[in-house]
């Protein structure tokens, strides 16, 4: 079971391209604009200075060149690629740091009956493990959605012919059966200057109504 996406997948927002924002639906206080993503029955607030898109507005192509550089991450690709991806949102900062754009994703991803919270961590660190070049520090957090594995940590990915290191906050819930994973995604001299709009957004997140 995969519990966790893959941490590149908003890197292609900074260096392949997308096409398309999503519409915010509200202002919710503390420099946050929440948008509400119905495909994936959730909603969430992001710094209201950042730009949003949903999957089925990423260019396909710039999946399948990131797939043909790193052939090790091509499932993950070609997940965000296909039709009903459970990669259901996309944001990030504007404000280009050495090539690279702060940003967050969040893949939805139901799961089987009996899933408990205990396997469901064993493999989101498990998952995490496998893409991480630094140790993993994990711990557990209280959310206003519910009780999430949050885990921190290093990695490294070829793009465009380059090493890139990025740094990577991860907040993984399980709620109704279902697999929430929120990903953001810095360069590692930035994550203190984010870690508090990290937070907050983390803490904006929701489920909706059915």
């Amino acid at each position: 079971m995969r519990a966790l996406p893959l941490l590149l997948i908003v890197v292609l927002l900074a260096g392949c391209g997308f096409s398309g924002e999503s519409t915010p639906e509200a202002v919710v206080g503390d420099g946050l604009t929440r948008y509400e993503i119905s495909s994936g029955r959730f909603s969430i607030g992001v710094p209201e200075t950042w730009h949003a898109t949903t999957s089925t507005q990423m260019k396909k192509a710039s999946f399948k060149r990131f797939a043909h550089q790193n052939p090790a991450f091509a499932a993950y690709a070609g997940a965000v690629a296909k039709k009903n991806s459970p990669f259901k949102f996309f944001a990030y900062d504007p404000v280009v740091r050495k090539r690279f754009a702060t940003n967050l994703n969040v893949m939805v991803t139901p799961l089987p009956e009996g899933v408990s919270p205990e396997k469901y961590k064993r493999s989101a660190l498990g998952e995490a493990k496998s893409i991480a070049n630094s140790p993993l520090d994990s711990s557990e957090v209280d959310l206003p959605a519910g009780r999430a594995l949050r885990i921190e940590y290093r990695a490294r990915f070829l793009l465009n012919g380059r090493r890139k290191a990025i740094a990577t906050t991860q907040y993984a819930l399980l709620l109704d059966n279902t697999s929430y994973v929120l990903t953001f995604t810095t360069l590692p001299a930035l994550r203190n200057d984010y870690a508090d709009w990290f937070r907050l957004s983390a803490e904006s997140f929701q489920l909706n109504s059915r």
